[in-house]
């Protein structure tokens, strides 16, 4: 990869993520895009095979995958007139995102043409919804009675269907300029890439990327500044030595002389491709606060791997980075930036795994989740040896990839020992490592390094025959594996 086409794609990237939250104020008349529908966009791309016969940009191989897809309509369209919490429980917050829900339908209604045909039922739903809001006997309706109503707004034929097939044509408007600007940030950074300056490195060969690290290696809470031309990624000192590590393994340094001196230079210039990758992917810039999108990198804790490690030979995760992986090789999103740190490829990529015990932690999106859960049914269907899954989900009840893991598809391979389909860490009860962890003064620091996870988490033990014979899974394990996820670190 080219450091001159690495800084061009992330500045395009940035300047795509506002072109699109213009698109969603100008035309849908939203404050803000739908939280994280560009890294769903851009997951679900990552989620599938890359395209065979041509060279597909490695951050947009799909670019014009929302044609074919209706996740980011479905996200956009989820905003009408007002998206209702899933999975909120007490009475408050349900009582408060209704009457949210009816003063958004409320502003919905000034805004649609008044010819519209679906005008009258949807003046009548509104209407029927403040009448309820503002009934006396509103205070005394259960959380079960309020979620029966939220469900009913926004289930099907619900009045949240009638706003959104209003809406539909709008959304389609911005999906298109989403299209159209993908393709044109491809087609730029094709260009460009055959471009002398972005086939070159420079007339003196590599430009240097300076690489400024604390003076004492034992500082560990410290930052380490990465610059290339006017770029510069501040990341922590800590995160630094583990990816130096990490490259050493595969790449042992020389000693001493001009062969050490290129083997250094190598190492910044391959640090600077991965990271600003990574950076420009999760959208949320170390240096650009302007630059903010979804965080969807996070990882079980160290107290965690630990066990796997010990109890269940896990010895390679099938989603990580080198940011976050906890073992030295992995499975990872971006092979042409993170093989030089032990990355095996990508998971979507992989016709089968070799034989193994593996931990599986995929984003949580329900798309990427339900490709990851049918991928893995076909690696324990096909594999001839012993394979194990360590898999880790969120605890979202009707999810399409849970009601697969749930099914009779997987009853063969699980291996819960209380009696049901998995095990659950109950919400705010365990931790998980922040995806931001590589951010300057978080490598160190606990408070900012672990957060409690908000929502139960589901973890599913998945074996063939003769993975479940060569890692037994008991009963003491699951408790076990429960108490790691705990406590952080």
């Amino acid at each position: 990869p080219s450091l001159a086409v690495e800084l061009r794609r992330a500045r395009l990237l940035v300047a795509f993520r506002r072109r699109y939250a213009e698109a969603c104020r100008e035309i849908m008349g939203f404050e803000r895009p739908p939280a994280d529908s560009v890294d769903r966009w851009l997951l679900e791309q990552l989620a599938h095979p890359r395209p065979a016969g041509r060279q597909a940009d490695p951050l947009l191989p799909i670019p014009s995958i929302a044609s074919s897809s209706r996740v980011m309509l479905r996200e956009l369209l989820a905003e009408v007139p007002l998206r209702l919490p899933k999975r909120a429980q007490g009475c408050a917050q349900l009582r408060r995102a209704l009457q949210q829900y009816c003063k958004s339908a409320k502003r919905w209604l000034e805004e649609l043409p008044p010819s519209s045909g679906r005008m009258s039922a949807l003046r009548e739903g509104t209407q029927s919804l403040h009448e309820f809001l503002v009934a006396d006997e509103v205070s005394a309706k259960t959380a079960g009675e309020l979620r029966e109503k939220a469900d009913a707004l926004s289930g099907e034929g619900g009045l949240s269907t009638l706003f959104q097939a209003e809406v539909e044509p709008a959304a389609l408007r911005v999906i298109k300029i989403v299209n159209d600007e993908a393709e044109r940030v491809v087609a730029e950074l094709k260009d460009f890439a055959e471009s002398p300056t972005g086939r070159g490195e420079g007339s003196a060969g590599i430009p240097a990327v300076s690489l400024d690290e604390p003076s004492s290696p034992d500082e560990v809470d410290g930052c380490a500044i990465l610059r290339y031309e006017d770029d510069e990624i501040r990341v922590a000192a800590l995160h630094v030595k583990k990816l130096r590590a990490l490259y050493e393994l595969r790449h042992p340094p020389p000693q001493g002389g001009q062969a050490s001196q290129a083997s250094e230079l190598d190492f910044r210039r391959r640090l600077y491709l991965m990271l600003r990758r990574y950076v420009t992917f999760i959208g949320l810039d170390p240096a650009d606060r302007n630059a903010c999108g979804g965080n969807m990198h996070a990882a079980a804790p160290e107290t965690v791997f630990g066990w796997l490690k010990k109890e269940l030979g896990v010895q390679c995760e099938v989603f990580a980075s080198p940011l976050n992986c906890y073992f030295s090789t992995f499975f990872s999103a971006f092979p042409d930036v993170d093989a030089a740190f032990g990355s095996r490829g990508s998971f979507f990529d992989v016709d089968l795994l070799p034989e193994g015990s593996y931990e599986v932690g995929p984003p949580y999106t329900e798309e990427v989740m339900e490709l990851t859960a049918r991928k893995l049914l076909d690696q324990l269907r096909r594999g001839a040896y012993a394979l194990s899954f360590v898999l880790f989900v969120p605890d979202w009840p009707g999810a399409g990839a849970l009601t697969l893991l749930d099914g009779p598809e997987f009853a063969a391979y699980r291996q819960s020992r209380h009696g049901g389909a998995f095990a659950l860490a109950m919400g705010r009860e365990h931790h998980y490592v922040t995806g931001v962890q590589f951010f300057e003064g978080a490598g160190a620091d606990s408070a900012r390094r672990y957060y409690t996870v908000p929502h139960g988490t589901r973890v599913y033990v998945l074996q063939n025959t003769a993975g479940a014979k060569r890692w037994p899974f008991s009963g003491d394990h699951e408790r076990a594996l429960l108490e790691a996820l705990r406590s952080p670190g």
